[in-house]
């Protein structure tokens, strides 16, 4: 201010050029900020409402300056379906037996919107995936109902507690009419892998199980999946029916990023509400997590702890299970195999193991690793 008296004592600028000028650059730094905010709202999505909410609490004057450049970790964060993780010339062809049973296996180091593959063993083949699939049905019914849906309760159709047990499917445990919570229904499908649950969720988000279906395939062509074609809910065997580990491994990565899907597939117990037929509720247990002890790769380099994931079984399909695991270092790794012989349940979870261990040794190192049953007290042999 000092500099401008002095300049209108002297004549230089006249009262209104000296006016003028802060006009104009005030002007230009609203305009770069608000350019600047658009910047920020196009970096791969809508900034979520705990940054809009820190960037109306910032005064103009003060607010920090954006950079030009696109930050590509917002972008990863913000794609809604996982990436095919990327082979690299490091990849481990997993073809010896004496460490890995399974006809197809897959170890992928997870990062940004995909990941690495560490290991791998015909992952792009065609495979059937038995109760594999009722991740895609989670995924599915998650897209087409919200959270409110929940709490809804509807009744148990004796058609198709009939249907189920006319092809050997496992149910949950619930009875004709039994009025069931849809929230109950999910952990019936995911914990225990009830086939009634699947088909009733189905019936409920889509009307039929068919149209369900019809959603399924959808979907998986919106993901890009390369082998995935669905003709049920459940896994049961169709020839149709298939789906490649890679795919698998993409339908479980996109599934985790929902917390309540990450909750359904890494809970071990979990109890449905009180109902008449059922006065305590139904008691249900993990298939996925009753087979591990939980401290198998504790004696890694960087330990592992397996969060949660779905077994899946049919005679075609083999004994098939896709986990997710965590590091103690902040690192997420996915595991799915197939085919890990027929009738040993307990087959599929040392392959599995058996790779994780990849993540810090040769393969030549590896130990194969099978829980005794002994030291499972949840353990149920189906």
């Amino acid at each position: 201010m000092a500099q401008q008296s002095k300049k209108k004592k002297s004549g230089g600028k006249t009262a209104a050029g000296v006016i003028l000028i802060p006009l104009i650059l005030a002007a230009l730094g609203g305009g770069l900020y608000i350019a600047g905010k658009d910047i920020l709202n196009n970096r791969g999505g809508k900034p979520d409402t705990a940054q809009n909410t820190a960037e109306q609490s910032v005064p103009e004057e003060t607010a920090p300056p954006v950079s030009a450049e696109p930050a590509e970790t917002t972008t990863e964060a913000l794609s809604g379906f996982a990436d095919k993780a990327e082979r690299t010339t490091d990849t481990i062809t997993v073809n010896d037996t004496t460490k890995v049973l399974a006809r197809n296996a897959l170890l992928i180091e997870c990062s940004g919107n995909g990941g690495t593959v560490l290991a791998d063993h015909d992952a792009d083949a065609e495979i059937y995936p038995a109760s594999m699939t009722k991740m895609m049905t989670l995924l599915t019914f998650s897209r087409l109902c919200d959270t409110e849906a929940l709490d809804t309760t509807i009744l148990m159709d004796a058609d198709v507690l009939r249907r189920q047990e006319e092809q050997m499917a496992y149910v949950a445990g619930f009875e004709a009419d039994e009025a069931c919570r849809i929230r109950d229904l999910v952990y019936a499908m995911m914990l225990p892998s009830g086939a009634d649950a699947a088909v009733m969720l189905a019936t409920y988000a889509a009307g039929s199980e068919e149209k369900f279906v019809a959603e399924m395939n959808s979907l998986a062509a919106e993901m890009e999946l390369e082998h995935s074609h669905f003709e049920n809910v459940t896994g049961l065997h169709e020839e149709t029916h298939v789906s490649s580990l890679n795919d698998i491994a993409r339908i479980l990565m996109t599934a985790i990023r929902d917390p309540f899907c990450a909750d359904a597939m890494s809970t071990l117990q979990y109890t449905t509400a009180a109902t008449a037929e059922h006065p305590k509720g139904i008691d249900l247990v993990s298939t996925t997590l009753s087979r591990m002890v939980g401290n198998e790769l504790e004696n890694l380099p960087d330990p592992l702890h397996v969060i949660g994931g779905k077994t899946g079984f049919t005679n075609p399909a083999g004994q098939c299970l896709a986990t997710w695991a965590e590091s103690a270092s902040g690192k997420t790794y996915v595991c799915v195999v197939a085919g890990s012989t027929t009738f040993q349940p307990l087959d599929a979870v040392g392959d599995t193991l058996s790779l994780y261990q990849l993540t810090g040794m040769p393969l030549s190192d590896v130990q194969r690793i099978v829980p005794d049953e002994a030291d499972l007290p949840l353990y149920e042999h189906y």
